[in-house]
């Protein structure tokens, strides 16, 4: 799982996605205001690394009791939890 911010990121919290997610942990901007993250024209939480991780945390911790798999939990991470969910997979 530390391995995930390598992944999604190369641990830059300057990175952005084609699909516009942004920071180390890759967060869009819908999901990065669900999980407490502050983004407007002056300032982009997605791109903190403390705030960010703790609400990657949160988020995987979410991803986790609703798939009941770290497996599938980090997968949902990378491509959204409505994308697993449509796969009908169980963990």
């Amino acid at each position: 799982m530390a391995y995930l911010p390598l992944v999604e990121s190369g641990f830059n919290p300057n990175a952005c996605s084609k699909a516009k997610a942004v920071g180390q942990w890759q967060f869009i901007e819908e999901t990065a205001k669900r999980y407490g993250l502050h983004i407007d024209f002056w300032r982009d939480e997605r791109k903190d690394p403390v705030k960010a991780t703790q609400a990657a945390s949160d988020y995987l911790k979410d991803l986790y009791n609703q798939f009941g798999s770290w497996d599938l939990a980090m997968a949902a991470y990378n491509v959204g939890e409505n994308r697993i969910q449509a796969l009908g997979v169980q963990g």
